[in-house]
């Protein structure tokens, strides 16, 4: 039973970091940064709203007290559980507090055979001492949590310790009685039999075992230490240490030990007060140990980044680099090495159409499919070896009607700065020289994530086009 509920817990755990992992893999996605990485970007939220934090955790008790427990380890013992909701305390979340809930059983057993029984001295049966108990408790508590994290390099691992008061409650009994409600008798072979060793009649006895029934209340036999009945309420002090494995923002693990010091000795069926020495605890009150994994999450509060994308992306140097589409192949303008491809023209990772044979007219415009290394005109048709003599044969232009010929055209050649600024960018020309210059475009998109611009995206964009087309 209490290996099938460590497997429990360790699966549990497991299972949750792995998800975690998963999840934090698929939203990191591929390792490139693309163009649209590079216009997306996270923001820190500068006054994030923080609500308390919900844990869900699982561990075992081990008892320390006059009662030995017979497990005294830190990964086998009773099992528990915890429950406990945080809130921060201060900008830093150093400092935090926690309400805490917690229930399980503590127990313990011990059997002792006197050295003065074995030499053949009168026999004293309580000084044997062979006794046991459980109890189950239920604790609320509340304790101030102190966090290493900024004073620490990396975001995952995050040591704390805890410091806190918590009242509890408890109902201690014994297995003394077996099925028929017969008592146990311990003999000193180490057998449990039905009659007394001394007094009994050696003709009645037989071996029995314990049924681990807890059916005697210990306040109704504290009587026999001189006690009468008493309160089974104690205040507790607890002492966390251990650390956080931060999964996420929002998702934490963790693995600790407390251990709680009750302001009371009677847990157990011994205690220090009592007035029968044959039924007399150490000095000391009784205390436990808590060890346990638990979940966290954060359910509630606002998210401390939010996601801004941009219009434009910094690069080298300082310059801007425009993330559009002109031709809307599916190939940013900067990484466009074809522009102004048709619409619904095919093209490769650079934005230029196939060109299957390869003789430099691309499919779409290729009447003919060419042989390697033909040399073809504008509709990739192959020219003969006699027209190809022909065009070689042809006279050279003379430089004056070159010159006729610019000067009949004059009007149709557009130079820098013949397209009119519109109204709404005038005020952007700062010299009055009639064209918007990539400096006075930089020092406007500037304004605009300042938060200074009078421009929308909208027009901001217009103003894009425009530096371009002047």
């Amino acid at each position: 039973m209490k290996g099938t509920y460590l497997f429990g817990i360790l699966t549990f755990a497991f299972a949750t970091i792995i998800t975690a992992t998963v999840y934090a893999q698929e939203e990191g996605g591929e390792d490139d940064e693309t163009a649209v990485d590079m216009l997306i970007r996270e923001v820190e939220v500068e006054n994030p709203v923080y609500m308390p934090v919900v844990g869900l955790g699982a561990g075992y008790f081990n008892f320390h007290g006059d009662i030995k427990d017979a497990y005294r380890s830190f990964t086998v013992g009773k099992p528990a559980m915890r429950v406990n909701v945080t809130t921060y305390i201060g900008k830093k979340h150093q400092l935090r507090g926690n309400l805490v809930f917690m229930t399980g059983d503590i127990f313990g057993t011990q059997r002792t055979v006197p050295q003065e029984l074995i030499s053949g001295d009168v026999w004293n049966p309580a000084a044997s001492q062979n006794l046991n108990f459980k109890s189950t408790i239920f604790s609320f508590g509340f304790n101030f949590h102190y966090s290493f994290k900024p004073l620490l390099k990396g975001k995952y691992l995050e040591p704390f310790v805890s410091l806190g008061i918590e009242t509890m409650s408890f109902n201690s009994k014994a297995d003394y009685l077996d099925n028929a409600g017969n008592p146990y008798h311990y003999w000193t072979d180490g057998t449990i039999r039905s009659v007394d060793e001394i007094t009994g009649d050696p003709g009645d006895q037989y071996l029995t075992q314990r049924d681990y029934s807890y059916e005697t209340d210990l306040r109704s036999i504290a009587k026999r230490s001189g006690l009468g009945r008493y309160s089974t309420f104690s205040f507790t002090m607890p002492v966390d240490a251990g650390f956080d494995f931060n999964i996420s923002d929002r998702v934490s693990l963790r693995a600790a030990t407390s251990l709680h010091y009750a302001f009371t000795d009677l847990f157990d069926d011994l205690t220090s007060k009592s007035t029968n020495e044959d039924y007399r605890g150490k000095k000391g009150n009784d205390w436990f140990t808590f060890s346990y994994l638990s979940l966290h999450l954060d359910l509630f509060s606002s998210d401390k980044v939010k996601i801004v994308e941009d219009l434009f992306a910094d690069v080298e140097d300082y310059d801007m680099a425009m993330y559009d589409d002109e031709d809307n192949d599916g190939v940013f303008d900067g990484w466009d090495e074809c522009p102004g491809t048709p619409s619904g023209v095919p093209v490769d990772s650079i934005g230029c159409p196939f060109d299957k044979d390869v003789d430099g007219v691309p499919d779409y415009l290729d009447r003919e499919v060419s042989r390697a290394g033909a040399i073809v005109d504008e509709f990739g048709v192959e020219i003969n070896e006699n027209t190809i003599v022909e065009l070689l044969g042809q006279p050279a232009l003379n430089r004056r009607d070159v010159a006729a010929f610019l000067s009949r055209n004059q009007e149709n050649i557009r130079v820098r700065g013949a397209l009119p600024i519109p109204d709404k960018f005038k005020k952007l020309d700062a010299n009055n020289d009639g064209e918007i210059s990539f400096d006075e475009l930089l020092k406007t998109i500037n304004t605009y994530f300042d938060g200074t611009s009078d421009y929308s995206p909208l027009e901001i964009r217009e103003l894009n086009n425009f530096f371009f087309d002047q």
